[in-house]
């Protein structure tokens, strides 16, 4: 299966066995497939005692693990910087891993009203596209999140993201997703709305478990589950029984089943009292734990 066609299966919401061709094996029983979000590591990145090439290391030999997701604002310098990721590529390659997606975040607002500055951002993600497809990964997620009207908002976002998510899939062969990260893109309708304006198969989204602000977080991925392309498990804090207390992980594990989806679930642990490591594992344990309940 070529990337066009994994692209295609991706839309669709389900993990195509055949994604090993170019990235790594999936076990096709499961019908969510784990993965971990680069920012679980956030402030040890930052404070030095950390290295994005240690990343993937650390995330297989800690929790077993073997998805891996990134974030550029952790390597803004190594833009266009192809050796880097080359030997990225290499180092997850000899372990075993698969690189799936990358947070991307510009400072052109893709969804601006002017649209000089919307070219501007797809230009800006250029070389993060090209890095993506270095590490063998579907997509990266951008931002529509201006503000301003939110009707208006809508068709600039349907703008910017059908004009980038031509150059992704036509250049790279890559999706585009979208997350729930602020001002209207954490309304879950606002989403919906954009994603039925852009129709586009390369074009999706990446609903976040805890992005909504005041929307009802349930609400809100049900209305953005039709479009996405991988899942956002995101936690903070457990209780002694094993289960986050800022999100009923069964209610949301249920709408996503609900919707059909078959596909990567990224793990991103924001908690501060345990390690990154433990806390990944509890996100882990509690999403096969009601995995098995809903089986």
């Amino acid at each position: 299966m070529n990337r066009r066609n994994v692209l295609k299966t991706f839309s669709a919401g389900v993990l195509p066995v055949a994604f090993n061709q170019y990235a790594g094996a999936v076990d096709s029983k499961p019908w969510l497939t784990l993965a971990v979000q680069q920012y679980s590591f956030n402030r040890q990145l930052r404070a030095g005692e950390l290295t994005i090439a240690d990343f993937p290391k650390t995330v297989v030999e800690g929790t077993g693990i073997k998805y891996l997701e990134y974030f550029n604002g952790h390597m803004e310098e190594k833009a266009g910087d192809a050796p880097f990721f080359k030997e990225l590529r290499k180092i997850t390659d000899d372990l075993g891993a698969t690189n799936t997606m990358m947070l991307c975040r510009s400072q052109f607002a893709l969804d601006s009203k002017d649209p000089a500055i919307r070219a501007k951002s797809i230009e800006s993600y250029r070389p993060w596209l090209d890095a993506m497809r270095t590490l063998g990964g579907i997509c990266i997620r951008v931002d529509v999140r201006e503000p301003g009207d939110a009707e208006e908002q809508k068709k600039y976002a349907t703008e910017g993201l059908q004009a980038l998510t031509k150059v992704a899939s036509d250049e790279y062969e890559l999706s585009i997703v979208v997350e729930n990260h602020g001002n209207h893109s954490s309304n879950g309708a606002w989403v919906a709305d954009v994603m039925k304006a852009v129709d586009m198969e390369a074009c999706g989204t990446l609903p976040d478990f805890q992005n909504f602000k005041e929307y009802d977080p349930y609400q809100g991925v049900q209305e953005m589950m039709p479009w996405a392309k991988i899942v956002c498990a995101k936690s903070k804090h457990f209780d002694e029984k094993g289960n986050e207390t800022n999100v009923d992980y069964r209610r949301m594990l249920k709408i996503v089943k609900d919707s059909g989806y078959r596909g990567l679930i990224g793990i991103e642990f924001e908690g501060h009292k345990i390690s990154p490591i433990e806390g990944i594992n509890a996100t882990k344990r509690l999403i096969e734990t009601v995995m098995s309940e809903l089986a």
